[in-house]
């Protein structure tokens, strides 16, 4: 038996690391955010001094971009659902999985990124579905994802002022080329496996091909440029107009960069810092910052409504799958 007072001793420690920890990602988080847009030649006077009267609101864009972001919300988690088929889980109603992708969504807000990969698996076993291929199936499809970005976002700022045409062309070839080179020799292989022992349930689950990975590939691209276009109404909505492609592009490009940065969550602060100076070109110093900021209230505000619709539905749970009983 511990000593009086040794256990609670040591809870304080771990409550005081815990602390220490999230105190030092939120800092790291300023900084990397900071050095961004000291890079691209933002100030803090500019950051304070933001002119709100650039902003000239349309109606009918902002609401057709609410419209736009739930439809590439909705096309990613029918993605998610064709993955699940493909380890063995078919069937699954596009409802009940835009339902789970929404609400797991929110699990990106913690820091870690594993929250939202987990969530998924969980949620999904309290649906009646298999916790085992919604788990790798939320792997495999975050990497795709990212994947898809990647070679979105290496065309970002093509048709910019201040970035010659070649540079952003050799950065979108190269990534074109490294991802084919990736699937012809083997890495679709070798990802799906990673997925799977992630999982925890490596030899329990099927092994799709390439033509497969190639399929969810292009609906993740697909899924992309549906973002894009939102962010594009956006812009528009906001009366800072920036051209479609590279609106696309750098939204994808801001998410990237926000995701792979594992100390902040959802990317928070640093996504914004990028995508800020990506569309400063187009919208100015100014509308750029009012274009990341905003993004950023426009998407967490979109992420919470469909989370609670998908709450709703999913509210009544299911019998747990067989194999997860």
């Amino acid at each position: 038996m511990a000593p009086p007072g040794e256990g609670s001793g040591a809870a304080r420690e771990t409550g005081l690391k815990r602390w220490g920890m999230g105190l030092g990602k939120a800092l790291l988080t300023v900084l990397v955010t900071w050095l961004i847009l000291r890079g691209a030649g933002f100030s803090l006077a500019e950051a304070g001094d933001l002119d709100m009267s650039i902003v000239d609101p349309d109606p009918v864009f902002l609401a057709t971009s609410v419209a736009v972001l739930l439809a590439a919300f909705v096309l990613q988690a029918w993605l998610w659902s064709r993955i699940m088929a493909a380890f063995g889980e078919p069937g699954v109603p596009l409802h009940v999985a835009a339902s789970l992708v929404m609400v797991a969504n929110l699990g990106r807000y913690i820091p870690g990124k594993i929250f939202q990969l987990a969530g998924l698996a969980v949620l999904a076993r309290r649906a009646g579905l298999s916790a085992m291929r919604a788990g790798a199936a939320a792997v495999a499809a975050q990497v795709v994802n990212l994947l898809a970005a990647a070679v979105l976002g290496a065309w970002v700022a093509y048709e910019s002022p201040a970035l010659p045409n070649g540079v952003a062309l050799a950065a979108g070839l190269t990534a074109l080329l490294g991802l084919s080179g990736f699937i012809c020799f083997g890495g679709a292989g070798a990802l799906l496996g990673w997925a799977r022992r992630r999982s925890g349930h490596e030899g329990d689950l099927p092994t799709p091909g390439a033509p497969a990975f190639l399929a969810w590939l292009a609906g993740y691209l697909l899924s992309w440029l549906v973002y894009g276009l939102a962010f594009y109404c956006l812009t528009r909505g906001l009366g800072l107009g920036v051209p479609l492609p590279a609106a696309a592009t750098a939204f994808a490009g801001a998410y990237l960069v926000g995701y792979v940065l594992l100390f902040a969550p959802a990317g928070i602060g640093v996504r914004e810092g990028v995508l800020a100076a990506l569309v400063a070109p187009w919208a100015g110093q100014g509308g750029g910052l009012v274009l990341a900021g905003m993004q950023r209230v426009w998407i967490t505000a979109v992420e919470f409504a469909g989370a609670g619709l998908g709450a709703i539905v999913l509210r009544k749970p299911a019998p747990a799958a067989e194999e997860d009983r």
